[in-house]
């Protein structure tokens, strides 16, 4: 009978396959707070399915302040593939609008939003986010961030995908 004789040999290599998978899928980093994490290989992702498949949230104000964006008032965004829609909210008000979006170029359309009272201090938060989508021409990833940029490639605001370790 063959496959007794090749059965250790066969096991032996299919364990071997299985690690090897393994071990090219993710690259391990530290986090800012030192903890070991494992992060996709961006340079060889889909950089439009990285950007939609996810709630991106702001880090940090955009006046470049060290004072930490409540979570509750966070401004973030969503941006669904399908519909070529983004929805989210700027720190005070719900805000909804068109995008179009190749690998590296992003372009909101026109920002809709409510007009909700907002917590005295967020106005400028509210309005710079906004202010920053309507300029936005380019994107690009830097681990669990994503980088808006103008037209001139210069950085616009940070955001984070939700949910990651690597907030403020």
């Amino acid at each position: 009978n063959f496959f007794p004789h090749y059965r250790h040999f066969f096991y032996g290599l299919m364990a071997c396959a299985t690690i090897g998978m393994a071990a090219c899928s993710t690259t391990p980093s530290l986090n800012q707070a030192g903890e070991l994490q494992a992060k996709a290989d961006i340079s060889t992702s889909n950089p439009l399915k990285i950007l939609t498949a996810s709630r991106w949230e702001l880090i940090q104000p955009m006046d470049g302040s060290s004072t930490t964006v409540n979570s509750e008032l966070r401004p973030a965004l969503q941006l669904d593939a399908s519909t070529q829609r983004f929805s989210g909210n700027d720190g005070c008000n719900r805000i909804m609008g068109s995008y179009q979006a190749d690998m590296t170029s992003l372009k909101f359309g026109q920002v809709a939003s409510t007009k909700m009272a907002c917590i005295p201090g967020n106005e400028t938060m509210s309005r710079n986010f906004s202010d920053a989508l309507n300029r936005t021409t380019a994107y690009r990833f830097e681990s669990d961030y994503l980088i808006l940029l103008d037209n001139k490639g210069d950085k616009l605001i940070t955001l984070r995908k939700a949910g990651s370790s690597t907030a403020n």
